[in-house]
């Protein structure tokens, strides 16, 4: 059974595999080239004969250049769609075999975008304009302090569904932000449990050892200072 993760394999390897032969097809063609060149002034065939052969053999050689120019600019958005029509988890980017200009591509591809057009079937998500038009017909806006309350609760449904389903990139993305939130929490309370002030004074959090009123006891003037130095020396060594 092939799974997501090994249709993204095979693209790439599949993106690979037309390089390739389009590399050894030009430089079979070029070679060919030469060779009629060569050939044809060493047997003594007339300059023009030579010129319709060249053209002859190097037209299909721009054609294939322009050919994997145009594959190698539309790859971004072939891959995005690849990844819009499939379910692929964060985690298993790590075990593709891919080269560091595969990755980037495969990275860029988690983070776009690309054809969006609208937050959900009913809405159609603009900036800057309103349906409805500008209110031509007020002279100034209505503020009276006195004027009936609306409850907000009223109105609450017309938001519902406002931001749609996220796409697989974004989800992929969000998945992502959520790892490294988890990442910097773990290593900010590993911190927070290392740290000797917090040792000393008996407490597990940075916030207790404020509301301890440590710092107050322990003020010393010139404090800051003397920490700001010692960063400009550190630096510059």
């Amino acid at each position: 059974m092939v799974t997501n993760k090994d249709l993204i394999q095979q693209f790439f390897v599949e993106e690979r595999r037309t390089h390739r032969r389009g590399m050894i097809t030009t430089w079979v063609l070029v070679g060919l080239a030469d060779v009629w060149v060569i050939g044809g002034f060493l047997g003594g065939l007339e300059i023009w004969t030579i010129l319709q052969g060249l053209v002859a053999v190097s037209a299909p050689v721009f054609v294939q250049l322009w050919l994997s120019l145009r594959r190698r600019n539309t790859l971004q958005n072939r891959l995005a769609n690849l990844l819009d029509s499939i379910v692929f988890g964060w985690d298993e980017l790590q075990g593709l075999d891919l080269s560091d200009e595969e990755a980037d591509h495969l990275h860029l591809a988690f983070s776009t975008t690309v054809g969006r057009v609208s937050s959900n079937e009913t809405f159609l998500r603009t900036r800057g304009s309103d349906e409805k038009g500008p209110a031509f017909d007020r002279e100034g806006v209505a503020v009276d302090a006195g004027a009936d309350r609306v409850d907000p609760a009223l109105h609450e449904q017309d938001y519902d569904g406002l931001e749609g389903a996220l796409r697989v990139s974004e989800q992929l993305v969000e998945e992502a932000n959520q790892q490294y939130a988890e990442e910097a929490q773990r290593q900010w309370d590993l911190a927070e449990r290392r740290d000797m002030d917090n040792v000393e004074a008996g407490v597990e959090r940075l916030g207790d050892l404020v509301a301890s009123g440590w710092f107050e006891r322990n003020a010393k003037d010139g404090a800051v200072e003397e920490l700001m130095n010692s960063k400009r020396e550190s630096g510059s060594q």
